[in-house]
């Protein structure tokens, strides 16, 4: 073998390993009960319960950077929609504060304000709206 077909082979190998870590990192977690608890602490757990009726026991969204919280109401097709349009029109950071100008329930205003805050947002919104999207295949 030669040599940068050993070293090929290392990146390789080095490159997998990050993944295989990276994935490890990311597995989801199910122990979400001291954000909960955060949150229902903060908004209440009447207050929770009285959203999340109020619109068909639909999962609310709640968003959590450093110390400051929104709860925001689920997505509808509309929004979903409109969300795409103001996407391609005004970009995507506009159509984000769009989209959540109109789910927003209530929250810390830092969350919109600080643009540090807000590009945390920004991405757990992208996620969000990312992660509606259902499985298909062609056959």
């Amino acid at each position: 073998m030669k040599k940068n077909e050993i070293q090929a082979g290392d990146l390789k190998s080095a490159f997998a390993n990050r993944k295989a870590k990276e994935a490890e990192k990311t597995a989801p977690s199910n122990d979400l009960s001291a954000s909960k608890e955060a949150f229902i602490a903060r908004f209440t757990q009447e207050k929770l319960d009285q959203w999340k009726q109020e619109y068909d026991g639909r999962e609310l969204i709640c968003l959590k950077v450093d110390n400051d919280m929104a709860v925001l109401r689920p997505v509808t097709a509309d929004d979903l929609g409109d969300y795409m349009t103001a996407i391609g029109s005004n970009g995507m950071s506009k159509a984000v504060a769009y989209i959540m100008e109109k789910l927003w329930l209530e929250g810390d205003h830092p969350l919109i304000e600080d643009e540090d805050k807000f590009i945390a947002v920004f991405l757990q919104i992208n996620n969000i709206l990312e992660g509606k999207k259902g499985e298909f295949f062609r056959f």
